[in-house]
């Protein structure tokens, strides 16, 4: 059984496609009211012509709010987390899951978040647990509390060392690897993920600010000539950081912001569903950590700060 925290867009995604192929999902939601809806209506996941390309009735998976975590996990311990939560969630799902097993047999997670910190944070708080920091560019779009649409198909990377086969009870690949790959999912393992997850942050860096500012869709980035300078003012200021702080980096990265604009052109990024949502985003954790980054190697990264700066205080109250 894989336990996915987190009923947002990829959480709905991969929970759908991986009970759709036969494997038992335990989907843990925020709220009573998702669960009792993805519990009536099953998960829909539609593709991008709006057919439906998976329907898992209510009754494949089991759902449940993470408040329940402590009463039901009792009963049946988790093995596999999937956490897909933002990273300003983490502390609180950690504070309601913890301690997250009694049994000598510990959980395994695998890390989903955006921004890079956050591994960092959660071991912290729970030193005993074995991580897996992964990077994903599947776009997602939330239609419902139980339905997305797949925007666009993305690569799964999971941080791998092959000593961990070894060290730890559970196997990986069969029980998780393996199973992400029959629900259709592009997934590698990877020695390497440290620099996946710097890649990612500084597509996140570029991308969703300038969406959630300008309030647009993904390829909309794309259309006019001041919106791909912004871009690439962003792009430069990411790779000076990178070099101060002697992060690799590789020139394919610009192309590859522009393949995710064209992929998921008609995506609302992350951030500015938050923005619109009124919600908290994850700029903190992506343009934020450029910015202190930047500050920590002696060099600066002004147009990251002040988007950074702009969407925070968007969430202000007026009066």
């Amino acid at each position: 059984m894989i336990d996915i925290i987190g009923a947002g867009s990829l959480g709905l995604l991969f929970a759908g496609r991986l009970a759709a192929t036969g494997t038992e999902v335990r989907l843990w939601t925020r709220t009573f009211e998702q669960a009792r809806s993805i519990a009536c209506d099953g998960i829909t996941v539609f593709d991008k012509g709006g057919e439906i390309a998976v329907h898992v009735p209510g009754d494949t998976l089991k759902v449940a709010p993470l408040a329940d975590w402590q009463r039901l996990n009792s009963h049946a311990p988790a093995q596999w987390i999937f956490l897909m939560t933002k990273q300003g969630a983490i502390r609180e799902v950690l504070e309601q899951i913890l301690p997250v097993s009694n049994t000598e047999r510990k959980p395994e997670m695998v890390c989903f978040q955006n921004g890079i910190g956050h591994i960092e944070r959660i071991r912290q708080v729970w030193p005993e647990g074995v991580l897996y920091p992964a990077v994903t560019t599947e776009g997602a779009k939330r239609q419902g509390a139980a339905s997305i649409v797949h925007a666009g198909a993305g690569v799964t990377e999971i941080g791998w060392l092959e000593e961990w086969e070894k060290a730890y009870a559970g196997n990986f690949k069969e029980c998780v690897l393996n199973r992400l790959l029959a629900a259709g999912f592009d997934v590698c393992l990877s020695k390497e993920i440290e620099n996946g997850m710097y890649r990612k942050l500084l597509i996140n860096a570029v991308i969703n600010p300038l969406t959630a500012i300008w309030r647009i869709r993904n390829g909309d980035l794309l259309s006019e000539p001041v919106r791909l300078h912004m871009m690439r003012k962003l792009y430069d200021e990411g790779i000076q950081v990178y070099e101060a702080r002697g992060i690799p980096w590789d020139s394919s990265w610009w192309d590859q912001i522009m393949n995710v604009c064209q992929v998921t052109a008609e995506n609302h990024s992350s951030m500015l569903a938050d923005v619109l949502a009124q919600s908290m985003t994850e700029v903190a954790s992506i343009n934020g950590q450029l910015v202190q980054m930047a500050e920590l190697a002696g060099v600066t990264a002004p147009t990251h700060e002040v988007l950074w700066q702009l969407i925070e205080g968007m969430r202000l109250k007026e009066g």
